[in-house]
Formats: structure tokens, sequence, C-alpha cells
């Protein structure tokens, strides 16, 4: 628990940063479309060779703290198994290369590239994805959440009966056909059938029914019951692993563990998505540079179907509809 509870500190630290730089890298590069002035020690037509240099200082943050995509993303090309990550990583990377070749040019002397800079296409889209995946940890985490409460629900003693004696055991210990003691005001400790003793028992707590049931001889008591009027003994038939709030705690475990059918579909959509928009962007790019269109705008179209083709559309919507 302390383990992600700190992942997800980690989570929200690199989401900071990302969203810190990437507003006034967005604002900057959009300034011209949107009708916003940018002073004129920044502006691209004053100092163009500023403008793209500054730019670049606030993209670099953003790669840092998304650096994870880059690592999954290129290691599933390397296991031939690309995903949503090798699509982000490989449309950001080649928006930020493209962009800083440019910004050499630039910086060279020559001012025709100061349009064609895309810093924030890659800083932007690591910054969206990057809150689609701290809203999946954020629910994950509250999935923890719940296996902790429901964990804290059982009693950690009960009271059996040897002999007649009676004897108080940890839970751990209780053991099917034991002869079980509950008093008013105590939580029924594991599953049985009721042999002794009336009582009504508030099962709220696993059902939801807000009256208490009332139970009797024969009928059967669930752990985690608060026994509320009469004092009763049961019969254990399910202990352990085997009661029904265990079995409510390992389904819980099974739907942290295992992804959802809305996440599973998105990565079935990948496996087929991301090789076609590779394939279509070298297509794109090798049709213009055998066009005669040279090798700089031939790039620049590869890397255009690359950032149109990042999903992140479907890295925000997923998480969000898993949370």
């Amino acid at each position: 628990c302390k383990r992600q509870a700190g992942q997800l500190a980690e989570q929200k630290r690199r989401l900071v940063v990302s969203l810190v730089f990437a507003v006034p890298l967005f604002v900057m590069a959009m300034s011209e479309m949107v009708g916003i002035s940018l002073p004129s020690a920044i502006g691209p037509h004053h100092f163009p060779g500023r403008f793209a240099l500054l730019q670049l200082l606030l993209v670099i943050p953003i790669l840092v703290a998304g650096s994870f995509f880059y690592t999954r993303g290129f290691a599933a090309f390397r296991h031939l198994n690309p995903n949503m990550d090798s699509l982000v990583a490989m449309g950001s990377a080649a928006a930020f290369v493209y962009s800083l070749w440019n910004t050499f040019i630039i910086v060279g002397g020559d001012a025709d590239p100061v349009s064609h800079l895309y810093y924030e296409t890659a800083g932007v889209i690591v910054a969206l994805i990057q809150v689609g995946k701290y809203l999946e940890a954020v629910s994950k985490g509250k999935t923890s959440g719940a296996i902790r409460e429901l964990m804290q629900l059982q009693p950690g003693r009960a009271t059996v009966l040897k002999e007649g004696i009676e004897v108080e055991t940890r839970i751990e210990d209780v053991m099917v056909g034991d002869i079980i003691l509950v008093r008013p005001g105590e939580k029924i400790p594991v599953d049985g059938v009721v042999i002794s003793g009336r009582t009504a028992v508030d099962e709220s707590l696993l059902t939801g029914e807000s009256m208490p049931v009332e139970k009797t001889v024969d009928d059967t008591v669930t752990g985690t019951g608060l026994n509320q009027s009469g004092t009763i003994q049961f019969r254990a038939t399910r202990v352990g692993k085997d009661t029904v709030l265990s079995g409510i705690i390992r389904l819980v475990e099974d739907a942290q563990g295992n992804k959802a059918p809305i996440a599973r579909l998105a990565d079935i959509i990948s496996g087929y998505f991301v090789p076609i928009v590779i394939v279509v962007a070298l297509a794109s790019g090798l049709f213009w540079m055998l066009s005669g269109a040279g090798i700089g705008f031939s790039l620049m179209i590869f890397i255009s179907v690359l950032v149109v083709a990042c999903p992140c559309a479907l890295g925000l919507a997923t998480p969000t509809a898993i949370m």
C-alpha cells in the first residue's frame, strides 16, 4: 500500500511538472493563431532564435517527466508488440527531433523554419496522456483502499467453545466445525449455521440491507455481520479464504489486477492501429520524397501523420471510463 501511494505521488509530481511547462509552451506556440501578442524580445519575427530556444527549454522538462513513455514504448517496438505508448513515444520523439533540427537552422541564421516548430505538439501529447495515466492510477488506488476497508470488517478474534469452556482464539486458528459463541454487540467472525439461540444480525456491511435480519436455529450467518440483540452459538462452516468476505476481497483484487474490458479492447485496437499508422506515415513521407518535394517536406509529412494519429482521445477516454 505504501509502495502504491509512493507511485501515485510520483505520477502526480510528473503530471504537475508536465502541465506547468505545457501550458506556457502551448500558449507561446499558438499565440499568433489565437491572436495573442508575445513580447517582442521572444517574438518569432523579431527574435526567432530566442523563440525556438525558449520552446526547447520548456519542452525538455515535459519529456523528462514523461520518459516512461519512451522506455515502455520503444521496448514494445523491440518485442514486436507496439502499443499506445509506442505511438506516443514515436510521434512526440519525431516532432521533437524535427523541431530540434529546425532550431539549429534558425540559430544558424535562417529564420524560415520558425513556422515549422512542433515542440508544443510533443509536449502537449505527453502531458495529456499523462493525465490519463494518472486517472488510471487513482482508480487503482481507490480499489486498494476498498480492499483495506473490506479486510478491516473482519474481527481479529473469536470465542470458541471447547468442551463447554470459552476460549478466545485468533480468527486464523478457527476451524470448520468449531462452535463459536457470539454475544450482543460482537461481530460474526466466520460463516456458519446457528445451533443455539435467537438474535437479529445487521448484515448491511455485506448486503446493504438496512434492517437487521432475524436469526434462529439452522439459519446461516455470515462473517462481519453485527450481532445486535441475543447471544447465539453457531457451527463454523467456512473459514479463512472460504468465507463470503474473503471471496469478495478476492474478486476486488482480481478486478484490480486484470484489465477492464474497455482497456483490453483499447490494447487490441492498438495492436492493429499502431503498425497501420507507421506504415501510412512511412508511405506518405516516401511518396512525397519520390515526388521531388525534398527531405524536409517529406519528413514533415511523415511526422504530421504520426502526430495526428497519436491517440490522445483514447489515452484519456479509456482511463476516464475505468475511473
